[in-house]
């Protein structure tokens, strides 16, 4: 395979010099836009195959007219890459990208990255406050996750939270397998002075008949893992429609990883998500995955491990002072 880089003043002539050095078999790798002399190109990274080609096989009955219609949906799928190519992002959109910004939501401010300063901040702004829960508190609160997401901390901070403006509250644990869960939130629930019961996640409509007269009641919950899958967090919330779901996720988490969870749970009516490791957080690119498809919005940050200090509640003003948080935006960006 030959590999060559090419470069012209506009995408058409970029890609002319590739199909005249390569030909028509040519296949674009990326474009991308470079400063040279003071000027912007555009470069195309283009390869072409040497080896012989295979010979070709007849076509026959259905089977031929199976491999047809994969052929025709391969190349639906190269020319939408090759659109894509053909829009090159803007130096601030590949700044963001060079930050964690996720190229999915980079979508979402300006088509394809092609987008400036003040259109992102602008888009921003106004989407900041669609990505925050509003909706009163339901009174039995289920926090669920993947291991070392902070669950019990943030549950138990929001305990203190409750507890500190006079409410009721009311601790139920279901993580009765992990090694050190009950001795972990029995301290918590010990130095709060808050009421402690355990339970199996098989008991747990059960165990809130005895919790009925708490204001609020906070569950923790094992980690998502295959002893702990999503029929079994679906059972939770069909135990009383006093049941909310509240997704703990760490911010520094991956975009890909995000997505990748919430392929699974999107079905259960997660109610809100609750951001943690917000200080362990550098550039607050990566935190961008908020605005991916389908995810529900915001409830609470954890900022620390202070309790309760370093829990509070989303507010569009905070969330976007997050987002802007050493996050820069000046379009210097060169190849």
């Amino acid at each position: 395979m030959k590999v060559q880089k090419f470069r012209g003043q506009t995408s058409v002539e970029a890609l002319a010099k590739v199909k005249e050095a390569l030909g028509e078999d040519a296949v674009i790798l990326s474009t991308r836009r470079v400063r040279e002399g003071g000027k912007w190109l555009y470069e195309m990274t283009a390869a072409v195959d040497f080896e012989p080609p295979e010979p070709e096989t007849p076509f026959h009955g259905k089977e031929g007219f199976s491999l047809v219609l994969r052929e025709i949906e391969g190349l639906k799928g190269l020319i939408e890459g090759l659109k894509c190519c053909l829009k090159p992002r803007s130096p601030l959109g590949e700044l963001l990208l060079s930050q964690g910004v996720p190229a999915e939501v980079l979508k979402i401010f300006g088509q394809n990255g092609d987008l400036n300063k003040e259109a992102f901040l602008k888009k921003l702004s106004s989407s900041v406050a669609k990505r925050v829960e509003t909706k009163p508190f339901s009174r039995v609160q289920v926090f669920i996750g993947q291991a070392g997401v902070g669950k019990t901390t943030s549950l138990v901070k929001l305990a203190a939270r409750f507890s500190c403006n006079g409410q009721r509250v009311g601790l139920l644990s279901l993580d009765t397998v992990r090694v050190g869960a009950r001795e972990q939130i029995s301290r918590y629930a010990e130095l709060l002075d808050l009421p402690l019961a355990f339970a199996r996640p098989e008991e747990f409509k059960e165990a809130l008949k005895g919790l009925k007269n708490w204001d609020y009641v906070l569950v923790d919950t094992p980690a998502i893992s295959a002893s702990f899958p999503e029929h079994a967090l679906a059972r939770l919330l069909k135990a009383s429609p006093e049941v909310s779901l509240h997704l703990v996720l760490r911010a520094t988490e991956a975009a890909s990883a995000v997505k990748k969870l919430w392929e699974r749970l999107e079905g259960l009516g997660v109610r809100s998500l609750v951001i943690t490791h917000l200080e362990a957080l550098g550039s607050s690119g990566p935190l961008f995955w908020i605005f991916m498809a389908g995810l529900p919005p915001v409830s609470f940050f954890s900022t620390g491990d202070r309790v309760p200090e370093d829990f509070e509640r989303a507010t569009p003003k905070r969330l976007l002072s997050l987002l802007l948080r050493n996050l820069e935006m000046e379009e210097t960006y060169v190849a």
